[in-house]
């Protein structure tokens, strides 16, 4: 990449950052940016690594890579900003990239998800119960030392000590019950 287009990618974030400060949705980024991004930060890199590191223009080159990474974080942050505000809104926002659009939707399940929880709370009068990552296993207490063992998930556990405490598996957990190894343990 040439020092003009270095300084020609520099002129087009520059003004894209600044309409995205200045206008109260999204600003529509060209499809190659992305493309130009990635050009101008390896040819920088390849620049900086070949430069003398003692030179005035290598510390010149360090100083723009800076402000052109500050100005993207910039960038992006409010973006993220906007977007965030405009699914709390509950207004699905225009002129995303990818990777936003992907945040967006993941965002919106939870928001959604969240929404759900709160509704059933303030008209049934009850506290949902939340799926989490525990329903997977049941806990258990060993009631006797006990080598590794390979449960249906394929996966190693242990070795265990007499009163080790372990979340297993359901079957390989119901399992070792019925063998007297481990003692199934309710959490409320």
């Amino acid at each position: 990449m040439s020092e003009g287009t270095s300084e020609s990618f520099y002129d087009e974030l520059m003004g894209i950052w600044l309409k995205e400060r200045t206008q109260e949705s999204l600003v529509s980024i060209p499809q190659d940016f992305e493309t130009k991004m990635y050009a101008y930060a390896s040819s920088t890199r390849q620049q900086l690594k070949v430069s003398d590191k003692k030179a005035a223009s290598t510390a010149i080159k360090y100083a723009e890579f800076d402000i052109i990474k500050r100005l993207l974080s910039s960038l992006f942050e409010i973006r993220f900003r906007k977007i965030v505000h405009a699914l709390l809104k509950g207004v699905q926002p225009e002129n995303l990239l990818s990777v936003e659009r992907h945040f967006a939707e993941e965002f919106s399940k939870l928001i959604y998800w969240y929404r759900e929880r709160i509704n059933s709370i303030t008209h049934e009068f009850r506290i949902p119960k939340i799926e989490d990552r525990s329903a997977k296993y049941k806990i258990v207490c060993f009631m006797q030392t006990f080598p590794k063992v390979v449960c249906e998930d394929m996966k190693n556990y242990g070795p265990f000590r007499q009163y080790d405490i372990a979340a297993l598996p359901p079957e390989s957990a119901i399992l070792l019950a019925t063998k007297q190894v481990v003692r199934l343990l309710e959490l409320t």
